[in-house]
């Protein structure tokens, strides 16, 4: 999980990049299409492509056209504020698939988790505050797409069992690209030499990082997975000092800090529950 989330927040900082200089629909078309060069090698790696039931297979594309606009909303709010800032909202991500995976999957939380929820939600709304420092239409599209983000990763843990991963990342792309081939009578530009390798980039680190995440949720419970994304904060000021000179106000830091500590508290307390029982 770790190494997925270090990847993903590469991915956010490239297309960060892309989005100011090509319309993001372009920059959503071209990482799709370079994603599915990893996610065919993972398939061949793997030795097949596994069968899957019609209701299985159904449930796959389903996940990709959600990634589709979890992603999508998420890159056209990129542009619109720093990447620390971006990622401090998205922090909400991992409350909400705690709180998800207890009322979809049963996965059976503490009382206390629940209150550590209500605090990180409470967090997430400071920082998207009207006023605050985040503006509006890039808090509703980060919010969406975080919220639609917890959906899909609570399904990756109900179907996961029954779905190899390389099988779920092939079905995933494919219904991914499906969905932003859509886009092309809107906008489109074919990449030029000197961007090209960044395009590629973007596209190999979404096919990469999307294996592993489905296969953290696939193997580990959702609440002992989902805090370990909380590390994306810190590669995310990282990147934003290092490539934009972008420093996170005390405001969203401050946020960020509580999500943060909320996410921790309940992967401590599940991992206690776990051993004692």
């Amino acid at each position: 999980m770790l190494i997925a989330v270090g990847l993903w927040t590469g991915h956010d900082a490239a297309s960060k990049w892309l989005a100011t200089s090509y319309p993001v629909l372009v920059v959503l078309f071209w990482r799709n299409v370079f994603a599915l060069v990893p996610a065919g090698l993972l398939v061949m790696k793997a030795g097949r492509l596994q069968r899957l039931p019609l209701r299985l297979r159904l449930l796959c594309w389903l996940r990709g056209v959600g990634g589709a606009f979890a992603y999508g909303t998420y890159v056209f709010a990129l542009p619109l504020m720093p990447l620390a800032d971006a990622i401090a909202v998205g922090l909400v991500a991992p409350i909400l698939i705690i709180a998800l995976s207890g009322w979809l999957l049963k996965e059976r939380l503490h009382w206390s988790c629940w209150i550590a929820v209500l605090v990180g939600l409470g967090a997430t709304l400071f920082i998207v505050r009207p006023g605050g420092d985040i503006p509006l239409l890039g808090a509703v599209l980060l919010l969406g797409g975080s919220t639609l983000y917890a959906f899909l990763m609570v399904l990756t843990r109900h179907i996961g069992p029954s779905v190899e991963g390389a099988t779920l990342n092939w079905h995933t792309s494919c219904a991914t690209l499906a969905i932003m081939t859509l886009g092309i009578p809107i906008v489109f530009v074919w990449p030029p030499l000197d961007d090209l390798p960044i395009f590629m980039l973007v596209g190999l680190i979404t096919g990469v990082a999307n294996f592993f995440m489905i296969q953290a949720f696939r193997l580990a419970p959702a609440p002992t997975v989902a805090p370990f994304e909380y590390s994306a904060i810190l590669w995310a000021i990282l990147f934003g000092v290092l490539i934009w000179g972008e420093v996170p106000s005390w405001s969203v830091i401050g946020g960020a800090s509580v999500l943060i500590t909320c996410g921790l508290f309940i992967m401590r307390r599940e991992g206690r529950e776990k051993v004692t029982a």
